[in-house]
């Protein structure tokens, strides 16, 4: 980790499609800091995709933090941290995080009403999360894919916030409930998609619903 620090006026470049501004705090502050290594992985993201990516929240002095709910221990208070989407949102969040795992440790996946960002920070423990509203994130460190692997039934608050994110994903009223219409719309898009048609949502059924293994 480099951490580099630069005044708010400083707009100069940090790699090739990023600037010391896109990660710059919002509230006016003059002080601002990001890791090197957080933009090296953005842009290596980025180069892969081929596609502009739009910093949402990146350094967090602490009043602008506390303003915006983030936790006194917050990545983004140090400049490690960065929200982001592309600029075209032409690609879903679920797909971004699973993208963005193969570069990060930390990574969580937001999707809800008027949120559909992706979160990454350089700390070096594996972290990974789902949240499908504001301040919920149950975790997903404990398993070795970002997302559960889930089916008709299943229960557990990582479980229904992971249902909600394939129901979007499946055009489906999002309400966590994984039942029979769930399950049939999984059982098509997995037929479309050549994959084992089980109405089991793991990996594979993941990374090709949601579009992420065109990029893996």
């Amino acid at each position: 980790m480099r951490v580099i620090v630069y005044q708010a006026s400083d707009t100069s470049a940090l790699s090739k499609n990023f600037t010391r501004k896109d990660f710059k705090c919002p509230c006016g502050c003059t002080r601002q800091m990001v890791d090197s290594e957080l933009v090296e992985k953005l842009q290596a993201i980025r180069d892969k995709l081929g596609k502009a990516i739009k910093v949402t929240s990146g350094y967090r002095c602490l009043s602008h933090n506390a303003a915006v709910g983030g936790s006194s221990g917050s990545k983004h208070r140090y400049g490690m941290a960065a929200d982001w989407r592309l600029v075209d949102r032409s690609i879903n969040p679920v797909a971004l995080g699973i993208i963005a795992a193969q570069y990060f440790k930390a990574v969580g996946i937001y999707w809800y009403d008027g949120c559909a960002i992706v979160h990454t920070d350089t700390r070096d423990a594996k972290a990974t999360w789902l949240c499908d509203a504001p301040r919920h994130y149950p975790s997903t460190t404990y398993q070795k894919f970002i997302l559960p692997t889930i089916r008709r039934g299943c229960t557990g608050d990582a479980s229904r916030t992971a249902t909600k994110m394939l129901q979007r994903l499946l055009g489906l009223i999002p309400d966590g409930i994984f039942g029979e219409g769930t399950e049939n719309a999984l059982l098509k898009a997995q037929e479309a998609h050549g994959l084992t048609v089980d109405g089991i949502c793991g990996p594979a059924s993941w990374k090709a619903i949601s579009g992420a293994s065109k990029y893996l």
